[in-house]
């Protein structure tokens, strides 16, 4: 396996109120780390937008030991660890100035046929210079915990704007974290500290759609999901530690 690093300062613009690295910038700067090593091994986005195809991730877990302050410097380390034809496991791991792990995030990629927007195999000379070991099944990230009819549901809908799109025409993967985070008040994220997501991209939502970010409040922990219509985009399960 090709591990890939970069360094980052913690910059004000990536930091939420409380002057930590921003739950969508966890995400921002994991596929950044994933795109420069792409980039340095030759099978970057012109490569495989000329093939049309591109990356898509399919489910998060991330585990936080702490978020790192504006200022702080962190390093981020890569890596595709297994795959089969459909599908890659890649890991990214935070690490502070001392060298303690602050960050662990898990993700299953596929690719995207751009055109006919279906799951396409992956190349195999694309896979080949990442080093990741080929398995029969790449190792599942379990479920989240769904919300019910029964739950009492909090809700708030939103627009997707022109600049919520990516390279692959549908809504970046941070923001799921923007939609699921604001429908929280923000008294109770000023009060408590995330320490664990499982996320769940089910199907995906283009320019000019309309959602519906809806959570359950539990002990210790939120339940989410993002709605189209009738139709489940995004489940997530969010725990949380009272500060």
């Amino acid at each position: 396996m090709k591990k890939y690093e970069i360094e980052r300062r913690v910059e004000y613009y990536e930091a939420d109120t409380t002057q930590k690295l921003s739950l969508p910038m966890i995400l921002n700067l994991a596929v950044l780390a994933s795109k420069n090593q792409s980039d340095e091994l030759g099978v970057g986005q012109d490569y495989h937008l000329a093939m049309g195809l591109g990356w898509v991730i399919l489910q998060y877990e991330v585990t936080i030991k702490r978020r790192p302050k504006v200022g702080e410097l962190m390093r981020i380390q890569t890596y595709a660890a297994e795959y089969n034809p459909f599908f890659v496991r890649r890991p990214f791991i935070f690490f502070d100035e001392s060298g303690d792990e602050i960050i662990k995030v898990s993700s299953i990629w596929t690719m995207l046929d751009i055109k006919n927007r279906r799951m396409a195999r992956l190349p195999q000379e694309i896979v080949d210079k990442y080093d990741a070991e080929r398995v029969k099944q790449v190792p599942r990230i379990p479920n989240p915990i769904k919300i019910t009819g029964d739950d009492t549901v909090i809700e708030n809908d939103y627009h997707v704007r022109y600049l919520d799109i990516d390279a692959n025409q549908h809504v970046n993967n941070s923001k799921y974290f923007e939609w699921m985070q604001d429908v929280l008040s923000p008294e109770y994220l000023m009060t408590h500290e995330v320490t664990h997501i499982n996320l769940k991209f089910e199907n995906e939502i283009r320019l000019g759609h309309t959602i519906l970010s809806q959570v359950v409040l539990g002990d210790g922990e939120t339940r989410h999901r993002i709605m189209m219509g009738d139709t489940v985009s995004a489940e997530a399960e969010f725990k949380w530690r009272e500060l």
